[in-house]
């Protein structure tokens, strides 16, 4: 009779799982080249590939794309190299770990049993797809799409097109002190950052290897919470194209553009009428009318539902567990390293919004940064603490025609 452990499966625990597959990625390198032909045989990459754990090939396949964006911006003085990646390359992350099992197979063929032998491939059973992380994929190829589609638009992969947001903050830093930033940060850090963005895969995936406290929702079977799950994260990004297109209608209009140019029945917002959203010069209606960036606020969330596919697969058979017990794994990394990333990044970009736009300060006063229930507090302290005078100073400025527009 199986026996139903109440400790957290391995895979939750990095002292047990990611850790030591850290510590072993050197020697492992080291020793399965100088077993199999040297760093420049080909037979002993693929070798590796199909045999090592699978980090360990993400590993390099970040070094790369970190080793390419530094030198690429050198040569270019564009700082917007990485920002390209960010369309596709968790997408690429998500790809290996999906097919790696698969590739392992057709690099390396388990060795058929025989009458006084046996395979000697320990994962000649796993060679398979495994379906939670190919619906993951699905979902993340609908991301990039939006996000691919949305940088297109804007120009953002176009010969020389480079992010606003650096050229303000290298003309703050002193040389030396932006090389540092643009090799430590831009090239090495938000690549390994990129990479992290696949760690729920990476769990998922090698818990199917644990032949010992198996995952009470096994990867290779879906049920009603990963299509839950799945639609929860379609429905988010819909909301995410919206606050986009909101935001596409409104600057095409700002810039004397034609307002219905790409849009969508749902992103027709009643400012065009009005010219004080012009003067104003920053959006403040429709979905941005609750949270000042909605589009970012959805995109921190599509990380937390990839990373609640670890709590579908390890949630236990006898019962729940407390949810510390998820929050602790290394797979909460990847969303709460993004929220971060975000939060600090959006901020940067306030502080530019508000030294060019005057109605600003009273934008962030009004309405929370990303959450709507912050704007909804808000909304709750102007309605019955503030002044009455305050309160109309401040909504005049951020969805009226108040004192800070008519100065512009």
């Amino acid at each position: 009779m199986a026996v139903i452990s109440d400790a957290p499966h391995s895979a939750l625990l990095a002292s047990k799982h990611i850790l030591p597959a850290l510590k072993a990625f050197w020697p492992t390198f080291q020793e399965h080249f100088a077993k199999h032909g040297g760093y420049l045989s080909l037979e002993a990459a693929k070798l590796y590939y199909a045999r090592v754990d699978p980090l360990h090939t993400a590993i390099w396949i970040c070094a790369f794309f970190s080793t390419f964006v530094y030198i690429t911006q050198q040569i270019t003085g564009n700082a917007s190299q990485v920002d390209r990646l960010w369309t596709f390359l968790p997408v690429i992350y998500t790809i290996h770990f999906t097919f790696q099992q698969s590739l392992a197979g057709f690099l390396d063929p388990p060795k058929l049993a025989g009458l006084f032998s046996s395979t000697t491939n320990a994962k000649a059973d796993a060679h398979q797809i495994v379906p939670r992380l190919a619906l993951i994929l699905f979902l993340q190829v609908l991301w990039s799409g939006r996000l691919t589609f949305h940088a297109i638009r804007r120009g953002f992969f176009k010969k020389g097109e480079e992010d606003y947001r650096w050229p303000v903050l290298r003309e703050k830093l002193p040389k030396w002190a932006w090389e540092l930033f643009a090799l430590f940060f831009i090239a090495i850090a938000q690549n390994i950052l990129l990479a992290l963005t696949a760690l729920p895969q990476y769990m998922i995936l090698t818990s199917t290897w644990s032949t010992l406290n198996k995952p009470a929702h096994p990867a290779d079977q879906l049920n009603k919470w990963d299509f839950l799950v799945a639609a929860l994260t379609i429905l988010n990004l819909s909301l995410e194209m919206l606050s986009d297109q909101q935001q596409w209608t409104y600057q095409n209009y700002k810039r004397g553009k034609d307002a219905s140019l790409n849009d969508f029945p749902p992103a027709k917002l009643k400012m065009l009428k009005e010219e004080a959203d012009v003067k104003r010069g920053f959006l403040t209606k429709g979905l941005w009318r609750y949270s000042r960036h909605p589009n970012f606020f959805c995109e921190q969330i599509n990380w937390w539902l990839f990373w609640s596919y670890v709590v579908i697969t390890f949630t236990p058979a006898n019962g729940p567990v407390p949810w510390s017990t998820f929050l602790k794994s290394y797979a909460t990394l990847s969303p709460v390293l993004m929220n971060l990333l975000f939060v600090s990044s959006t901020a940067f970009t306030e502080e530019i919004t508000g030294s060019k736009y005057p109605a600003y300060k009273a934008y962030q006063k009004r309405v929370g940064m990303f959450l709507p229930v912050d704007t909804l507090v808000r909304a709750l302290y102007y309605r019955f603490i503030a002044s009455a005078d305050t309160r109309k100073r401040v909504e005049d400025d951020v969805w009226g025609n108040g004192p800070s527009i008519k100065s512009k």
